[in-house]
């Protein structure tokens, strides 16, 4: 059953026999005259054993003494298991530190804390000539200490393993480990630590260097898998929030599911599953500020990180509008009406618009249309983009442009346009409202400097305005001008790659291009990739890859801030970037590595935010830039606390080494026990 690594050092024993000799001879003892015997007599009859036990007292010492050798020559020796016998063990230990991993057992600890125990006994078990490597995989795999045979070394960096929250990484993390074990394939092997929440069970146990040894029991879970925010295509100020859960355990749930913006309670959606049953939920509200929107499961189960999910409700900028009118209540009325508006009155025609406004003329028109985006309202003289005829006999509406979505969801069917006028253009335009002789009463005119739409009808005469219809035709102008598209930053699930484009503005480049591209409106988009295959041996949480660009491209430092207000160092070259995986749930932010406020996760993640970017000044007094971003756990591997299959006990794994060490540790502690009783019975007096 056991063999011995070093057997030559069985000669300490002969030790033993100086120790013997030492009990055994007597001391002769010497004679000295004394006057009486009588004190003499009297202290030897104290003296006396009585009790059997107490005749032995020196041959019980000897015996401890001699024990105490023996344990100490087998310590020496290093006992083995048979199986170890000639064996230097080369390790390769796979610690799964994923979101699963995260979960809370009975007993208080989480699985990644038990693996950590068990990872931890298995290093001081190492004997001379063996060698051990640490892997994690939590999103990506890290090989955190090379092959060593130190084990303080590997036991720190256990300790320092961290938590993640992102799925597994056990095929690149494998992948790892067999490059590691490349030229000593021999006498080696790759131990998992996991809970065995992967796919890829059964491919990983198929590999024949893999040993999977598992952590953590099945657990009750309810899982938040699916969470995305994305603005109404049909309200300026409404958006529409997707969410799916899960209920991954055994048993039915019932729960609620608070849905908040900015802290402010929105919604509270009663949710009832049963086990593995998913329900997905579209919810419709409004805001115009957007922000922070945050959905949370009022549960409490296994894994509390798949419990809430959050998102970036991209806001709605207000459109300036600029009315130039001599009074007309009802178009006054109708924008004062809308939502995110800024109206402005004036009877002055301005050269242009505003550069992301809109310009409204009522009737009086300039013979040069002003640039920018025009609304004209009943014009009367002419222009010159074009000319105004006569009036219309019969200004009955006979058709309207359907498809159009300038027109949409209106009915305008024989309505009468009183005063339209015919109008000749210098210049093609696409007629969303024709008459029965198909002159246009409504029309949109492009033109490189900013689209024109005209409606040729006198209000004041008019029934429109007192219809539904006009305030929709008039919302149907404001959204498209402003661009009815829903706007969407994606959700970048965790163990994912976000791209990001750099707008120019916030380039490092020369004064004088710093000057003039400061007032472009360059958006900044965010683009989720999924985790690259075979991503391994990165010890570095977050890396950046850049696309190429036509021009010399300028390196740009940047930082990337988790949502605990860890910094990374991130370096930009060109106009994208690329950062992940992803390891942490909640708002990333990506800053210049020279904004030193940014490192204040919190303070850099705004409350009012569109698609992720954010301007902010600098000390120099320019504008740099921020992009925040959201990243949630919504993997239901991740969620569902349940193994794939059978895997050995961890148990098994510290039996090996008796509790996590090596067996001649316990033989020289037994030792140690011994003296310490012996001294302690003898020295101390217990004994004679």
């Amino acid at each position: 059953m056991f063999e011995f690594a070093s057997p030559l050092l069985a000669w300490w024993a002969a030790i033993t026999i100086p120790i013997v000799l030492i009990y055994i001879i007597k001391v002769r003892l010497r004679r000295r005259p004394v006057s009486t015997l009588l004190f003499w007599n009297q202290l030897f009859d104290e003296k006396k054993p009585r009790a059997w036990w107490q005749q032995l007292r020196h041959w019980l010492s000897l015996l401890l003494q001699l024990a105490f050798v023996l344990l100490l020559v087998a310590a020496l020796i290093d006992p083995l298991w048979s199986w170890q016998k000639n064996t230097q063990r080369r390790i390769v230990l796979i610690l799964d530190n994923s979101a699963s991993m995260k979960a809370t057992e009975a007993n208080g600890k989480t699985r990644l804390q038990s693996a950590k125990e068990i990872a931890k006994g298995l290093a001081r078990s190492l004997r001379q000539g063996d060698e051990m490597s640490l892997v994690s995989a939590g999103g990506q795999s890290v090989v955190h200490v090379g092959l060593t045979n130190h084990a303080r070394l590997l036991i720190d960096g256990i300790n320092n393993c961290p938590e993640t929250d992102a799925p597994s990484a056990l095929l690149p993390a494998i992948a790892t480990a067999e490059r590691l074990l490349k030229d000593r394939v021999e006498k080696s092997e790759i131990i998992i630590l996991t809970d065995g929440c992967i796919d890829d069970f059964e491919t990983i146990q198929n590999n024949p260097l893999v040993k999977i040894y598992g952590v953590g029991k099945t657990q009750e879970n309810t899982a938040i898998t699916r969470f995305q925010v994305r603005r109404s295509v049909m309200d300026s100020v409404g958006y529409q929030v997707l969410i799916e859960v899960t209920n991954s355990g055994l048993e039915d749930i019932k729960t609620k599911l608070e849905l908040t913006l900015e802290d402010n309670l929105v919604d509270v959606v009663p949710i009832s599953l049963k086990p593995g049953e998913s329900q997905t939920r579209i919810l419709d509200h409004t805001s115009s500020t957007g922000g922070r929107l945050v959905a949370k499961l009022d549960s409490k189960d296994a894994l509390s990180t798949d419990n809430s999910a959050i998102s970036i409700l991209p806001q709605r900028a207000p459109l300036p509008i600029t009315l130039v009118t001599s009074g007309s209540l009802f178009l006054k009325s109708v924008f004062e009406s809308m939502p995110l508006v800024e109206l402005t009155i004036t009877e002055t025609v301005p050269d242009s618009a505003a550069k992301t406004g809109l310009l409204v003329i009522d009737r009086k028109m300039p013979e040069i249309v002003p640039r920018g985006r025009v609304l004209i309202v009943d014009p009367q003289t002419n222009t010159d983009l074009f000319t105004v005829g006569e009036t219309l006999d019969q200004p009955l509406v006979a058709r309207v442009e359907k498809d159009s979505p300038l027109t949409q969801h209106i009915r305008l069917d024989n309505v009468l346009f009183p005063g339209a006028k015919h109008l000749t253009f210098s210049s093609p335009v696409e007629a969303l409202i024709r008459d029965p002789l198909d002159s246009p009463l409504l029309a949109r005119m492009k033109r490189p400097g900013g689209d024109i739409w005209l409606l040729t009808c006198n209000l004041e005469q008019s029934d429109l305005p007192l219809r539904i219809a006009f305030p929709v035709l008039i919302k149907n102008a404001i959204e498209w001008f402003q661009g009815s598209e829903g706007q969407l930053q994606p959700v970048v699930p965790t163990g994912s790659f976000a791209t990001f484009s750099i707008p120019e503005a916030a380039e490092e480049v020369g004064e004088a291009k710093q000057d003039t591209l400061k007032d472009q409106p360059d958006e900044t988009k965010t683009v989720v990739s999924s985790p690259v295959e075979n991503n391994t041996e990165s010890a570095v949480e977050s890396t950046v890859a850049v696309e190429s660009t036509s021009v010399e491209p300028t390196r740009r430092a940047l930082q990337a801030i988790s949502p605990s207000g860890k910094s990374s160092s991130l370096s930009a070259l060109g106009e994208n970037a690329l950062i992940g995986p992803i390891l942490e749930c909640g708002l990333w932010t990506v800053a210049p590595a020279s904004d030193s406020k940014a490192s204040d996760a919190k303070a850099s993640a705004p409350k009012s935010v569109e698609t992720g970017q954010a301007s902010v000044p600098t000390d120099k007094g320019k504008t740099d830039y921020r992009w925040t971003f959201a990243s949630n756990l919504t993997n239901r591997s991740e969620s569902d606390l349940k193994p794939r299959g059978n895997f050995l006990t961890a148990d098994s794994l510290s039996v090996v080494s008796l509790g996590g060490r090596a067996i001649w540790f316990y033989l020289a502690l037994l030792g140690l026990l011994l003296v310490t009783t012996e001294w302690w019975l003898y020295q101390r007096r217990v004994v004679g």
